[in-house]
């Protein structure tokens, strides 16, 4: 199958078989409903993504750049399967009142990404450059963080987190009273 090239399309709710050895440039997907679908050998450079929503969506030797998120849902992503995702290299550009459950981001770069309007639920950071990242008022609901560098990261009023800062790089990273309190989970404290 030859790959197909997209230049400032616009897709609304596409047939998932157009996700299939595709490279899209400038584009725009609209109100994609993504249940249990796999997207092979495609390429996302500088597309935006309006009021998706995603379940169980596999990547299988995609690759992604600055990519612009807006009231979307994502459900079940391994978002770690995305190729490419060195320490030069941000998939996301930006994410606006975007829902996160049960999502598992490994080994990605988000330095000084602004997830503040974001919610999440259950989720998986393990090895992501989180420096500088802002999670300020976030419901983070369970959003676990391993071997990640939170280094200047912004957690103030941020809630429901769960962060071993002996498993984390942490240096200059802020947070706000009570749930600071949370950092000392891992520690077997008991505070009264």
């Amino acid at each position: 199958m030859a790959k197909q090239y997209y230049q400032g399309e616009t897709f609304r709710d596409p047939d998932p078989a157009l996700l299939q050895e595709a490279e899209f440039n400038d584009c725009t997907f609209t109100d994609c409903r993504w249940e249990d679908v796999r997207v092979r050998n495609c390429t996302f450079l500088s597309c935006t993504f309006q009021h998706c929503s995603w379940s169980g969506v596999v990547f299988s030797f995609c690759q992604m750049r600055d990519a612009w998120f807006s009231g979307c849902a994502f459900r079940s992503i391994a978002w770690g399967g995305l190729q490419g995702r060195s320490a030069l290299v941000q998939p996301f550009g930006k994410a606006e009142r975007c829902e996160f459950r049960y999502n598992e981001f490994s080994g990605m770069t988000f330095v000084g990404f602004d997830f503040s309007s974001c919610r999440f639920g259950d989720c998986i950071f393990d090895e992501c450059r989180l420096a500088g990242a802002d999670f300020r008022g976030v419901p983070l609901g369970h959003t676990q963080f391993s071997r990640c560098d939170l280094q200047k990261a912004d957690f103030r009023e941020a809630t429901d987190y769960a962060i071993d800062p002996s498993a984390n790089k942490m240096q200059g990273a802020r947070f706000s009273f009570p749930d600071v309190v949370a950092l000392l989970n891992g520690f077997g404290l008991k505070i009264e």
